[in-house]
């Protein structure tokens, strides 16, 4: 009968008690959110909130079942699953060990190969091992259960996503629609943003990050609780992916910077302190960069670059090899001027691609429908506008600001990387909200100036009528 349940065995992570367990999960999950959000006063709750959560369970089981019979369990999210269960089995050898391995560093290189080799590289590993940790944890009150497991990664996920909707939305209340979509529902993250994977983790402590710093900063309310999940979102991404950390801090330094300038009401003032908040959110930005670097020699530029040289030509030729979904930015000089000359095709790349004509795999159809969508609308709004007009929209509004460098340096840091649109459409679901949360604030900026620019027509004035005459 245990061959039934949960156990460790190649190629295989759902097994009988997933299939009895997540129904009766997804159920209490329903009750619990239909609960909570029959309890918030924000009407937001009662539209999106229930049918979001549904949306990225149902993902989440769909992603189990294509990893398990699409791949033949095969992928990050079964290696992760495996270690987690090699892990748990430690406890009953040795519980001495069980435990240095679970709550140590995970850098006791000759203790993890006694159990893992020849896997050590990858249990040592802070990111990876970040994630098989907190897998071990939750399997023991999870009973066990691949699919539960999961249920947990994606609702944290769509807790940061969640947050990052009721932001914009406070600050936007009238683009809520579009909100809810860029947020919530675009289908990519959806689905990438499930399973026990690193990518949930991240969007997660990413969204509840840009929410919890900016209602510190601006609102100064429940400060200790914000502090405590502010400093928990910073490790767990300077754990799991330091990058982000590289593309976010310089851009919200941005956003903060000029959303302060935005409260000062004299337009002297305002002009005059512009540039001074340019530089200093540039100086913030340079310091963030240099201290991350210096923190961690291999997020420093010549490192970055060597990195980058080694993996590239590699994971090209491996994603040919393995069905064709590889792609390169053409001949690349690993230097600063040559960072800068691929700097548009890494972010073209992250933002558009793979083209519909590009997804040979059914898996990036919807990626490459997404790449469409976002090219359209940047497409269309660069033409109404024009470009000179629209840098000029950017450079005014400090939200529409942070979106665009957060996104754009993502961009072209995964593009310049990744090499494979597999692993592509994964890693680049932070910058998905962001960017689609940009384009809709340009377009409605657009549409309002428009129409407050635009001359109104005069009513006719209507003749006075004759006076009748009295006889």
């Amino acid at each position: 009968m245990e061959k039934w349940f949960t156990h460790i065995v190649p190629n295989q992570f759902l097994f009988l008690n997933d299939f009895l367990l997540a129904p009766v999960a997804v159920f209490l999950i329903w009750i619990l959110a239909k609960t909570y959000a029959h309890k918030q006063k924000s009407a937001i709750y009662k539209k999106y909130f229930v049918q979001a959560i549904l949306v990225r369970i149902g993902f989440s089981i769909l992603m189990a079942f294509v990893y398990q019979y699409h791949y033949g369990g095969g992928g990050d999210t079964n290696t992760f699953f495996t270690y987690s269960l090699t892990l748990r089995n430690i406890l009953y050898e040795n519980p001495e060990d069980f435990f240095k391995l679970l709550f140590l560093s995970p850098s006791d290189y000759f203790l993890a190969n006694k159990y893992f080799a020849p896997g050590t590289e990858f249990f040592v590993n802070a990111s990876s091992n970040l994630v098989i940790r907190l897998t071990t944890l939750l399997s023991y009150p999870l009973l066990n259960t691949y699919i539960l497991i999961s249920f947990c990664f994606s609702l944290f996920c769509f807790y940061g996503c969640w947050k990052i909707f009721k932001l914009f939305h406070q600050l936007y209340p009238h683009l809520e629609r579009e909100f809810a979509f860029a947020c919530l529902f675009i289908p990519s993250v959806c689905f990438w943003g499930t399973g026990i994977l690193k990518d949930p983790l991240c969007l997660g402590a990413l969204g509840a990050l840009t929410y919890h710093l900016y209602k510190l900063i601006f609102e100064r309310t429940k400060v200790f609780k914000r502090l405590i999940l502010i400093i928990f979102c910073f490790w767990m991404l300077k754990n799991i992916k330091t990058y982000i950390i590289l593309s976010f801090l310089p851009a919200y330094a941005f956003w903060v910077f000029f959303r302060y300038k935005e409260l000062i009401n004299s337009r002297i003032l305002k002009g005059v302190m512009s540039p001074i908040i340019f530089i200093i959110s540039i100086g913030i930005g340079i310091f963030v960069l240099f201290k991350v670097a210096a923190f961690s020699d291999r997020y420093a530029l010549d490192q970055l670059m060597r990195t980058a040289k080694d993996t590239q030509n590699w994971i090209y030729y491996s994603s040919m090899l393995q069905g064709g979904s590889g792609y390169n930015l053409g001949d690349i000089e690993y230097s600063t001027m040559g960072l800068l000359k691929v700097f548009p095709k890494a972010v073209n790349v992250s933002l558009f691609r793979p083209y519909l004509w590009e997804a040979k795999k059914p898996i990036l159809l919807p990626a490459a429908i997404e790449g469409v969508v976002s090219l359209f609308f940047t497409i269309r709004l660069l033409y109404k506008c024009g470009f000179i007009r629209f840098t000029k929209l950017i450079f005014s509004n400090p939200e529409v600001q942070f979106c665009m460098i957060f996104s754009v340096a993502f961009a072209f840091a995964v593009g310049f990387t990744s090499f494979n649109f597999g692993s592509l459409v994964r890693y680049k679901i932070p910058l998905m909200p962001f960017y689609f949360i940009a384009l809709f604030i340009l377009a409605d900026k657009d549409k309002t100036d428009l129409e407050n620019t635009a001359p109104r027509k005069k009513m006719p004035s209507k003749k006075p009528r004759p006076a009748l005459a009295i006889s």
